[in-house]
């Protein structure tokens, strides 16, 4: 029986304190020799978990029952275990589960409150494996559902969307005893640069970040946590936000008064590493008002942040106090899962049917028809697809994810799939002459010339075209002369029964675009 205790900060020696603001990812799905050894040294009190620490839902119970013993061994306290399970194209836990929806599709659908329903099935799920903060949800604001980096992870296109949905997300989680994790603080929808690859720059006015890219953090001040974005806002400040005092400290805890844990991005992103470095980055975050710092993958740069910070402690750089400052704020986040973990952790774990259900309803009522006929299928009907291929880096692979296989297996149409060489064009457009009636699944086609190149090329033709996107309506503007257009909004399992319902009559369109 697993004993949740919590050291108080004022009883911590400096490593235990420098040990709790910095949350480690693990490198395997068991706990090693290696970083028992690390964790013991260091004191390391948190972790952040991804697929690769994943097998199913027996294996993590057992993973973090030792995980956590060997916390509470070293520290003295239980550890916050954090993980990115925002639903349809982010998640680390994919089997055995229940499959949670996307955050567009929550919008899209018209099953009543399904963020709120679909947050509390995943904060149920996350703490019966022992897994306690939720880095979710993405608040970013994706204008015109046209930017590549937010797309399906984001609630919509307009603020109030926004806001009102990842409330209900956010109240979900809290009513199954997890955390949450706006993110990514100050919002960061109008670039389309990836932090995790270069230094993204917003040169929007002070009163346009506050009125619209700030507009859901700000009114959703009850969240448990917080995670900076490493973009820099000039209008604010020369510091990526993870870096910056004036939007953490000075706008963020004294004049809006969140009280909550800030949590950092990745500091081995390249927007932090490539320019201020891991160490000196750390050392400057937890100074900027982060309270936890998230270093999660190579043993190296982990090594690298806890003696930085040991070595500005010890120089007075960072205070003590201001460490103390920081544990209070996690102890009071630990003591808060106390009661979810108390009731779901170690249970037998089993997916429960009735959320099954209720998560392929919400996709299937997310279905989406934007323009035109809607498709039909005959016998002389032919179909082309695409089997995903994960378009961002924090995007998952995961098990039955092909949507060709399906509808080969399905149907007795000719399927064909989209490949990445330009001879797939010329099989497609020739064996095309025979079909007068064309329906097209679409993904991430703004970013596949070989997509772009075919859908364009038969929608100039005299034919029935059907297109429909997958991945939300990203795709529809690269498309010229289209006449009968729909999407979803996630390739996932979930979303591939949903398109083969459909095709069968077994359902309809339903859905609205989140605009």
């Amino acid at each position: 029986m697993i004993k949740y205790n919590v050291k108080p900060a004022k009883d911590m020696t400096i490593d235990e304190l420098i040990g709790q603001v910095i949350m480690v990812g693990l490198p395997y799905d068991y706990l090693d020799d290696d970083y028992k050894m690390f964790i013991k040294d260091y004191k390391i009190g948190n972790y952040i978990l991804f697929a690769r620490n994943y097998q199913d839902t027996l294996q993590m119970q057992k993973f973090m029952a030792k995980l956590y013993k060997n916390a509470i061994n070293v520290t003295g306290s239980f550890p916050l275990v954090s993980i990115d399970q925002e639903g349809g194209m982010v998640v680390r836990l994919f089997k055995d589960v229940t499959f949670p929806a996307s955050p567009l599709t929550t919008s899209a659908t018209n099953i009543d409150d399904a963020p709120f329903k679909t947050g509390k099935i995943i904060g149920k799920d996350m703490l019966k494996l022992g897994i306690n903060l939720n880095l979710a949800p993405c608040l970013e604001i994706n204008e015109d559902l046209k930017n590549p980096l937010v797309n399906v992870r984001g609630y919509g296109a307009n603020k109030e969307i926004v806001l009102n949905n990842a409330k209900k997300f956010v109240k979900g989680l809290r009513e199954s005893g997890a955390l949450s994790c706006i993110k990514h603080f100050p919002g960061a929808g109008s670039s389309t640069k990836d932090s995790h690859l270069e230094l993204p720059i917003i040169d929007d006015p002070k009163e346009s970040l506050l009125n619209y890219n700030m507009y859901p953090f700000l009114n959703l001040i009850e969240s448990d946590a917080l995670m900076s974005s490493h973009c820099i806002y000039k209008a604010f400040d020369e510091y990526p936000s993870t870096l910056s005092k004036v939007l953490l400290t000075d706008c963020l805890r004294n004049q809006h008064k969140f009280n909550g844990l800030i949590i950092s991005d990745g500091m081995e992103m390249k927007a932090i590493a490539d320019h201020y470095g891991i160490g000196n980055g750390t050392v400057m975050a937890l100074n900027a008002g982060c309270d936890i710092l998230l270093l999660c993958h190579q043993y190296e740069e982990q090594k690298e942040a806890l003696d930085a910070v040991k070595e500005a402690v010890l120089n007075g750089i960072i205070s003590i106090d201001l460490l103390k400052e920081k544990v209070e704020r996690i102890n009071q986040a630990k003591l808060k899962v106390i009661d979810g973990l108390t009731k779901y952790f170690n249970c037998n774990y089993q997916v429960e049917k009735e959320e099954h259900q209720l998560m392929q309803e919400i996709v299937d009522n997310s279905y989406t028809w934007v323009l035109g006929k809607k498709p039909y299928l005959t016998d002389n009907t032919l179909i082309i697809a695409s089997n995903a291929k994960v378009a961002t880096i924090v995007e998952d692979e995961f098990d039955d994810r092909n949507l060709v296989k399906s509808l080969q297996s399905n149907f007795n149409n000719k399927v064909l799939a989209f490949r990445k060489d330009l001879d797939c064009i010329n099989e497609i457009l020739n064996e095309s002459t025979n079909y007068n009636n064309i329906i097209i699944y679409s993904y991430d086609a703004y970013n596949d010339e070989v997509q772009k190149e075919v859908i364009n090329r038969l929608l100039s033709l005299n034919k029935d075209v059907f297109v429909i996107s997958i991945k939300g309506p990203i795709d529809m503007p690269y498309f010229k002369g289209l006449k009968n257009y729909g999407c979803l909004y996630e390739y996932t399992p979930n979303s591939i029964r949903t398109i083969v319902k459909q095709l069968k009559g077994k359902i309809d369109f339903n859905g609205k675009l989140p605009m």
